[in-house]
C-alpha cells in the first residue's frame, strides 16, 4: 500500500465512485488557522451528538483560549464516501469521526495525519481495545485514535429462567443450548417462542463462534503491505460455522433464519415474552423497558459463554475512531482535542451518561454504569479484531456477512459456501491495493 500518492488520486479510486471536483477547492471543512476555529465532524448518535461534547470543548478552549471548536454532526448513511471526499480537499475538516470498520479506508487513503510519534501521549494507548486500535493503524503507523467502543452481551429474563428450573447461568455453549431446550419446553404454549432469539443474519453474533474455535476471517500475506487472503474455508472456521448453525437452529425460531435483528425487532420480542434471551447492545435494555416496564427487575446479563468453562467467546468490538486531516493547518491543537476526548476522565463520563464502552477496559467506571456495560467491559478483554483492510467497509456496505451467515443457518453446505466467501472477500479486501 503506497501512501505517497496524492490524496486526490487515492480518493478518486473507481471502486468508491467519488465525484471529486472539490479536490481543487475548499468545501465545508475548517476555516483558515487565522480564523481560530477547529472544525470537528462527528457522527449522529455518538458523544458528539450529546451535550457532553461541550465538556471536551470547554477544556480544550481553556488551553487554546483563542480557538473555538465547531462540531458538525454527520449522518452515517454514505459517510465513508463523504469523508474520503472531504479529506481530499484543500479545506478539510480538522478532525473527523469514523466507524471502526470504515477507518481502514481512511488510513489507507492518505487523507489522515500521521500520529505515530504522538501515540504515547494518548492516555493508556497501550490498553486500547484491539477492535479499535487495529483499524487505527496502517502499515505500522497510527492515523487515528479510538473514540468509543461497543460490544454485545446476553440479556436474559430472570423469571423465565426460574420458571424453567434454571438456577445457574451457563458456563459453556453446550449448557446454553441445554437451557434453550428447557426454556422452550417450559414455554411450549407461547407461539414462536425462542429460548435465545438469534436471527440468521446476525453475523456479529455468528463470527465469535468461529473465533472461539481459533478461526479468523483473513490473513495478510507478506507483512503490512501484502495481499489479503480470506480464510473462511479453514478447519477452525468450518467447526465454528457448524457450531453456529447448531446453535441458531436449536435456540431460535425457524422463521429467524433469514432475518436481521430489526425485522422483527428483537427488543420487542423480548419485551413481549417471546424470547428468554437475546444478544444486545448496551442501549437495548432501556428500549425493552420502554416497551414493557414490568420487566424492570427481571432483566439480567452475562457474557456469551465459550466452548469450555474457562473462556467466554471472543467478542467483536464496534465503535468509532477520530483522526486529524492531513491537510489541517491546526494539527497541534487538534492533537490536544484528541487527547481530551480519548482520556480517562471524558471516557468515564461518556460511559456513565451515554452507556458507551470506554476505549480501554481500565477506563470503565466501577460505579454509575448499568450492569450490561460492566459485563460488556469484562467481555471486551477477550476480543478479536476484523481484518484491518479498507475492503472491510465494502463487505459492510454490501451486507455480505449477513447473507453468508444466514445461508449457513439455512443449511447451505459449509465447504462450498466458504469457498465462495473466500473468493468474494479476498477480492474485496484487496480492491484498493496497488
Amino acid at each position: 500500500m503506497n501512501r505517497s500518492r496524492s490524496r486526490c488520486t487515492v480518493a478518486a479510486l473507481p471502486v468508491l465512485a467519488l465525484a471529486l471536483a472539490a479536490c481543487g477547492g475548499g468545501g465545508s471543512g475548517s476555516q483558515a488557522a487565522s480564523d481560530h476555529k477547529l472544525t470537528v465532524w462527528m457522527m449522529t448518535g455518538g458523544p458528539g451528538d450529546s451535550p457532553l461534547i461541550k465538556d471536551v470543548n470547554a477544556e480544550f478552549e481553556k488551553k487554546h483560549p483563542g480557538t473555538k471548536v465547531q462540531v458538525e454532526i454527520q449522518q452515517w448513511d454514505g459517510v465513508a464516501t463523504k469523508l474520503t471526499t472531504a479529506l481530499a480537499t484543500n479545506n478539510p475538516p480538522d478532525i473527523v469521526e469514523m466507524g471502526n470498520t470504515q477507518t481502514p479506508l481512511q488510513t489507507f487513503s492518505g487523507g489522515l495525519a500521521d500520529l505515530t510519534a504522538d501515540k504515547k501521549s494518548f492516555e493508556d494507548s497501550a490498553g486500547w481495545l484491539p477492535g479499535l486500535a487495529g483499524p487505527s493503524e496502517n502499515a505500522g503507523k497510527l492515523y487515528a485514535v479510538p473514540l468509543y467502543g461497543g460490544t454485545k452481551v446476553v440479556m436474559y429474563n430472570k423469571k423465565l429462567f426460574a420458571d424453567a428450573g434454571i438456577t445457574q447461568l451457563p458456563k459453556t455453549i453446550d449448557q446454553l443450548q441445554q437451557d434453550c431446550g428447557a426454556l422452550a419446553k417450559a414455554n411450549s404454549k407461547t407461539a414462536n417462542f425462542s429460548g435465545f432469539y438469534m436471527p440468521g443474519q446476525y453475523w456479529f453474533a455468528g463470527m465469535p463462534f468461529l473465533f472461539g474455535k481459533g478461526g479468523n476471517v483473513a490473513d495478510q500475506q507478506g507483512g503490512a503491505d501484502g495481499k489479503w487472503q480470506a480464510k473462511m474455508d479453514s478447519s477452525q472456521n468450518a467447526a465454528g460455522l457448524a457450531a453456529w448453525k447448531t446453535f441458531q437452529n436449536g435456540c431460535s425460531t425457524k422463521s429467524s433464519v433469514g432475518v436481521n435483528t430489526d425485522s422483527p425487532d428483537q427488543d420487542q420480542l423480548f419485551a413481549d415474552g417471546k424470547a428468554a434471551m437475546a444478544y444486545v447492545k448496551a442501549w437495548e435494555p432501556a428500549t425493552v423497558l420502554e416497551k414493557n416496564p414490568a420487566l424492570k427487575d427481571q432483566i439480567g446479563f452475562f457474557a456469551m459463554p465459550g466452548y469450555t468453562p474457562d473462556k467466554t467467546l471472543p467478542v467483536i468490538v464496534a465503535g468509532s475512531t477520530v483522526g486529524i486531516a492531513a491537510g489541517s493547518p491546526d494539527k497541534a491543537a487538534a492533537k490536544d482535542w484528541l487527547r481530551i476526548v480519548s482520556g480517562k476522565s471524558f471516557q468515564q463520563k461518556m460511559a456513565q451518561k451515554l452507556n458507551l464502552l470506554p476505549i480501554s477496559p481500565d477506563f470503565t467506571p466501577t460505579t454509575g454504569i448499568p450492569a450490561q456495560l460492566t459485563v460488556a467491559s469484562q467481555a471486551s478483554r477477550n476480543s478479536q479484531a476484523l481484518p484491518n483492510s479498507p475492503g472491510e467497509a465494502t463487505l459492510e456496505t454490501e451486507r455480505y456477512n449477513e447473507q453468508f451467515f444466514s445461508k449457513i443457518a439455512g443449511g447451505a453446505a459449509i465447504p462450498e459456501a466458504s469457498d465462495a466467501y473466500d473468493k468474494h472477500a479476498t477480492d474485496a479486501f484487496n480492491s484498493l491495493s496497488d
